[in-house]
């Protein structure tokens, strides 16, 4: 029996690995072998070196290999109205902003909106996210020629201005559902807006897709008071309540905000496995209030962390996202112990990819799984001295501190510099179209 090495096509070297195992296992001089965009082997990089003849090879020295970050939830192409409107509330900012995205939004704008949003989310760690959006065959198009990992589908929406588009039916639907179904690096999901832009015709459409493909459904729920009274004037009940009668709760649902719950609310949540998406920026930012994280994590909710758009974030940044929700939820608990940084970057990686149905495939750096990576200084003066690696990814770290990202075993951006987006191209493509949005 020989006990030559194995040919693989990639080793990856790193001073630290933080795995996010079940053992929240923290490697020290460990290396990666990556096979066909999966993780093969993790272990001594002594030892790789007599099992392993890698065609390439990465050595990060001196550095930390974290998981990529999963974003639970946004609207990508809303980089284009970064800034445009600010300092209001939930429904005022909606109403300008639907209006402007009815004048500017083709198959072409939003693209480049979303790539703006990919390169964003790379520079800051993210190496999946979900996207609600128009055009959202156009912008899975551009997620795969990045070679960026997207959550979307089919998004339901009645909303005025937006007719004219291509609005989703049951045929458009089932036409991306066949074309994306066994596609690398995508993974389709079943969207409907909210409860207050959609009718009950359209959710028990939504609802039978859901049941149909055995899909994640995602939409918002709870995130104002104002969208409580519509939801009410619509539909007679509360929104939760809208979307258990229509059977729309469950371990392959996904809630973004719930910021206005009551206790009956999160334990049906808990009950249900419905899981939630937490985006502490947009709900403070709107004013829409503060979500009951602790609370829901308590009782046993899944949560995982978004930035929503930039126009109502307005940055993709996921580590100040934590960073905000930590601290915010040990203010209005006054309990210091809430929400330590070991679980809030939990809610970064793995319970991010569980609340969107990818805990076997992505969140943790275990054989196996997708070599969906990101390497970090940890020698910058804000990182210096290190006493614990959760505590500065939460508390401590700048996204300019995020070094390489890979996914799927390619390397998406090196030393900072984006391999698979023309940056120079898509910002000033952006810029232009920035020119035609003040025209409006």
């Amino acid at each position: 029996m020989s006990n030559a090495p194995k040919p693989i096509e990639t080793l990856i070297t790193g001073d630290t690995v933080i795995t996010m195992n079940k053992e929240r296992t923290i490697l020290s001089n460990a290396a990666l072998a990556v096979e066909a965009g999966e993780i093969l082997w993790i272990g001594d990089v002594n030892q790789a070196e007599s099992l392993f003849t890698p065609a390439q090879r990465f050595d990060f020295k001196g550095k930390v290999i974290i998981p990529g970050l999963v974003n639970v939830h946004g609207h990508w192409a809303m980089t284009l109205v970064r800034g445009l409107v600010d300092d209001c509330a939930l429904e005022q900012w909606l109403e300008t902003i639907w209006r402007v995205e009815a004048a500017l939004i083709s198959p072409e704008t939003v693209v480049v909106g979303s790539e703006l949003a990919m390169i964003e989310m790379l520079r800051g760690g993210t190496t999946c996210a979900a996207d609600m959006y128009w055009y959202y065959t156009e912008v899975t198009e551009a997620s795969r020629r990045a070679g960026f990992r997207i959550v979307t589908g089919p998004s339901f929406a009645e909303i005025e201005g937006f007719e004219d588009y291509r609005n989703t039916n049951h045929s458009i639907a089932i036409e991306y559902l066949d074309h994306f179904a066994d596609v690398p690096l995508v993974h389709p999901c079943i969207q409907a807006h909210s409860t207050y832009t959609t009718s009950p015709t359209t959710l028990e459409l939504v609802k039978e897709l859901v049941n149909q493909h055995g899909l994640l459904f995602v939409t918002h729920a709870s995130e104002s008071r104002g969208e409580l009274e519509l939801v009410q004037q619509k539909h007679g009940q509360r929104p939760i309540a809208v979307l258990d009668q229509f059977g729309l709760l469950g371990q392959h649902t996904l809630l973004a905000h719930c910021v206005h719950l009551t206790d009956e609310e999160i334990s049906r949540l808990a009950e249900t496995g419905t899981s939630v998406a937490h985006c502490p920026s947009s709900n403070l930012k709107l004013s829409s209030g503060i979500a009951r994280v602790a609370e829901m994590l308590a009782q046993g909710v899944n949560v995982g962390i978004g930035t929503d758009g930039a126009a109502s974030n307005n940055d993709l940044d996921l580590f100040h996202e934590a960073q905000l929700a930590a601290l915010v939820q040990k203010g209005v608990t006054g309990d210091p112990k809430v929400l330590p940084a070991e679980k809030v970057f939990s809610m970064l990686t793995i319970d991010g990819a569980h609340a969107m149905g990818l805990s076997d495939k992505i969140g943790s750096l275990e054989v196996g799984k997708s070599a969906d990576l990101a390497v970090i200084d940890f020698s910058s003066a804000n990182l210096t001295p290190c006493y614990d690696y959760y505590s500065h990814l939460i508390y401590a770290l700048s996204v300019g501190d995020v070094q390489d990202v890979m996914i799927a075993g390619q390397l998406l951006m090196h030393n900072r510099e984006m391999l698979t987006l023309d940056e120079v191209a898509v910002r000033a493509e952006a810029n232009r179209i920035a020119g035609e949005v003040l025209k409006l």
